[in-house]
Order: C-alpha cells, then structure tokens, then sequence
C-alpha cells in the first residue's frame, strides 16, 4: 500500500494498532509499578518523605510535561524509532530503580524511564491515527487500553514479584521491554507512514497554531485537566479517605483500586465505538455529565455498593480518554505530535496537581469537603465541554 492510499484508507488497520496497543502496554508498566515499588526503595535507603515524593515527581514530570516537546519534533521529523526506544527506556529504567543503591541513581533511572513513556506516546498516537481509517475514536480507544491494563497489570505485576525478590524484583520488567522492542523493529515497515507532502505541510504549520482553535483547544485541555483531578483524585485521595477515615483495611482498598484501573480498560472500548456512533462531543458531554451522579452515590455507598458504582465510575471517566486525544488532533491536524503529547502528557499529567490540591483541602477543613469538591469538579467540565466544536457521527461505523 502506497504512502497517499495508507494515509487516505478509510480502512482501519487492527493489526497494527493491537501492536501498538501492546506497546502502550508496556511502556504504561511503569505508572502501575513505580508506586509500589516507592516504599519498598523509601525503606531500604532510608529515604525522607519529601525524598520519596521526589521520585514520584521526576516520573510525572518526564513522562508528562516532556510530552509535547517530543511530540513537536515528531511533527516535523519522522521518528518511529521513537517507538521501541521508548519501550526500552521506560522498561530499563524502572528494572535500575530497584537495584541502584544511590538516590541520585534513582532520580537518573526514574528520569529515564518517565522518558521513555513521554517519547513512546506521542508518536505511537500519530500512527494509530494513521491505522484507524476513519474510525479514529474507535482506533485510538484500542491504543489507549493497552495504557490501562499495563498500569494495573504493573501494579499488580510488581507486587507479586516483590513478595519473592524484595526491590530487585525491578529487574524482570527489562524482559517485556525488550521484546516490545524488537516486535517494533520486525513490523517497522508495516507501520503506515504519512506522505512526503504531508511531512512537509506538518513541518511548516508547526511554526505556530492558528487563532481559531486557540480557544477550543484551551477549554479541551481545561476539561481533560479536570477529569484527571477527579480521576488522580479516585486513585490516590480516595484510597486515604477509605483507610484513614472509614477505617477499610488497606487489601479492601487495594482491590477497589485495581478494580478502578480495569473499569478504565472496559470505558475505554467502550467509549470509542460510542464516540464514532453518536459523536464526539455529544459522547464527551453525557460521560462527564454522568460523572455528577455516580460520584454522589460512591459518597454515600458502601459494601458492594461501593465497588459496583466505583467500577462504573471508572468506565465512565476513562471511556472519554479517546475521545479527548482524537479531539485534539482534530484542532491540531498538522500538528498530530503537539496534539497527542497535550492530551496524553500534559494535560493527564496536571492531574497530580489535582491530588495536592485534594489533600490541602483535606487537611484545612477535612476529608468529606476535599469528596464534596472532587465531586463538583465534573459539573464545571461538563458546562465547558458544552463550548467544544460539534462534529459529525461516523456513517455506518459498525
């Protein structure tokens, strides 16, 4: 198949993007494995918690901030060797981060690892764009899942390896590392490519972005940011609440909060399709308008009840991840790079603020108002996602 028929196929290409799913996968190990590695490397160094935080935050930044930048040079440069060097570098660096014994070497090996994930996303959406045809939000929740089950899979990965290897446990994660990479590097030339002239259009509209889609792409990312707030917030803060504040023991946590992350696997098929049938926006804004209700009733739940609702809640909010890349790169047609790099990167990565913010609330007036604020958070999305530019249903989509 030709560069101009690849890029032009209204044909998706389920192939590749189940293989860069897989990469996504891998690469996404690390989100899952890092935090419960943390305080098994805080006690073996000794190590403060605002020297424990750090690592957290040298992750976070590297994987997320990093992530435009790297995708800028995408647009203008083609890289898909960005593909198995950052499958390779996030896995490497969090196989060091349980066996280096100086802090500093942490920071280093974490840094490393954190940009591997920021170089491995943005490109890896530019091809899934490219092999989805023209079911982009259906294509892209196919790439996306494999983000979500490789941060439960790495959280639930490590801590099993870490009850037989203590912190050297780290090491076995070089193992699906290295053979993401070298499936990149057999199927390199199966991989859709964009056109030269395209290539060319990309490099010179990365100069600057027109003025008309400043203001959606603004509210786009405005909205993203606060569903990574509820959604950080329902990771880290909710587990604090159940332990400290209800007294859950922390395996009943636990449970709840991979429960959590494979709820946003399930969302995530789910919400593309959907997308693709009845529109993007109009998809966009029901999920966040449904968010309102379920979190007043995970407030209020408990037993069962809580489980049931928190597995829905997590389908609901995860399911709009898709929807909001493919959003953007709509906005940003030549700059798919940028695009990808705001959404997946930037704008998710914001959402560590978010936890900060909860916990501040938390400490000054108390738990349940930090709850009643992560539940108010949907309703001002929801009225901003109302303001995003309305498209058009996919035809025949199924």
């Amino acid at each position: 198949m030709s560069a101009e028929k690849t890029l032009h196929s209204s044909t998706m290409r389920t192939k590749v993007l189940v293989l860069l799913s897989a990469g996504h996968l891998v690469t996404d190990l690390a989100a899952g494995a890092l935090p419960v590695l943390l305080p098994v490397i805080q006690a073996a160094l000794n190590l403060s918690y605002g020297a424990a935080g750090a690592v957290s935050l040298i992750f976070n930044v590297s994987s997320s901030v990093l992530q435009p930048l790297l995708g800028h040079w995408s647009d203008k440069v083609k890289s898909r060797w960005l593909l198995p060097t950052g499958c390779i570098l996030s896995m490497t660096g969090l196989a060091l981060a349980g066996i280096v014994s100086s802090y500093w070497f942490i920071l280093a090996v974490v840094f490393m690892s954190g940009l591997g994930s920021a170089a491995y996303h943005p490109e890896a959406s530019k091809v899934s764009r490219l092999a989805s045809g023209r079911r982009r939000t259906t294509g892209m929740s196919i790439f996306i899942v494999g983000g979500a089950l490789g941060a439960a899979l790495g959280s639930m990965g490590m801590a099993q390896l870490l009850l037989k290897f203590d912190r050297f446990a780290s090491i076995y994660f070089l193992v699906p590392g290295l053979i993401m990479a070298v499936l990149f590097f057999i199927f390199n030339r199966r991989l859709p490519d964009e056109p030269r002239a395209a290539v060319r259009n990309n490099a010179e509209a990365a100069v600057k972005v027109p003025q008309r889609v400043l203001i959606p792409l603004t509210v786009l990312i405005a909205v993203i940011i606060m569903r990574s707030w509820v959604q950080a917030g329902l990771t880290y803060f909710m587990p604090l609440y159940w332990v400290n504040y209800l007294g859950k023991s922390p395996d009943y946590v636990s449970f709840l909060v991979v429960s959590f992350m494979l709820a946003g696997a399930v969302g995530t098929v789910i919400g593309g399709p959907l997308a693709d049938r009845f529109g993007r926006k109009s998809t966009l804004v029901a999920s966040t308008a449904l968010l309102v209700p379920l979190l007043l009733l995970l407030k209020f739940s408990s037993g069962i009840w809580s489980m049931i609702i928190l597995f829905i809640t997590g389908m609901v909010i995860v399911s709009t991840m898709p929807i909001t890349v493919v959003m953007g790169q709509e906005l940003l047609p030549h700059r798919i790079g940028v695009a990808s790099g705001l959404m997946t990167g930037f704008a998710i990565g914001m959402g560590g603020i978010g936890v900060t913010l909860l916990g501040t609330i938390a400490d000054h007036f108390g738990a349940p108002s930090a709850l009643w604020v992560m539940t108010l958070l949907p309703i001002a999305a929801f009225l901003l996602s109302l303001f995003l530019p309305q498209d058009n249903p996919v035809k025949n989509p199924w």
